[in-house]
């Protein structure tokens, strides 16, 4: 069991990297974006839409990678005055909803992304009018990511909780 959810984890971590890279190509197409409009009057027709494709690619990459590293919000001000095993017992059952849910999310995204590909659907939100298949992918893999983690988080606070009740 160690050694799948140390994959998993080289695998969120990996992806939670390539997320960060993201940024750089997001930055250079906005600066260009605000050069070319403002400096030569000639806007683009693709900014926009790059821009918000990279930005939500980038937010869903990372989001399994926040999880591995605690760091999505919790309610400190609650859960720092609970008792580490009690602690442990919300957060396992917190994983315990919340795993059926990614993995049918998963499943009805996998579904999203046939009917895309299938039907040539493309965005509307600009004049480049980008096929939407691509960044159903990233939706695809963000939430399988996401599912793998919540997974591991469910062994390793399981084992958290088993441990201290010894």
């Amino acid at each position: 069991m160690n050694a799948l959810i140390r994959s998993i984890e080289r695998i969120t971590g990996s992806v939670g990297i390539i997320a960060s890279l993201a940024l750089v190509p997001l930055v250079l197409a906005t600066c260009y974006e605000v050069f070319a409009r403002y400096l030569m009057g000639a806007p683009t027709i693709w900014a926009y839409e790059i821009g918000y494709m990279l930005t939500g690619s980038h937010f869903l990459l990372a989001m399994a990678f926040t999880l591995q590293a605690g760091e999505h919000i919790r309610i400190d001000i609650f859960s720092g005055k609970f008792a580490p095993r009690t602690r442990a017992v919300i957060d396992l059952l917190g994983y315990c909803v919340t795993l059926p849910l990614m993995l049918w999310l998963t499943y009805a995204l996998f579904q999203h992304l046939a009917t895309g590909y299938l039907r040539n659907e493309h965005s509307g939100q600009s004049a480049m009018n980008l096929p939407v298949w691509p960044f159903r992918i990233v939706f695809l893999i963000a939430f399988t990511l996401l599912a793998l983690q919540i997974f591991a988080e469910v062994i390793k606070t399981a084992r958290k909780f088993r441990d201290r009740s010894n």
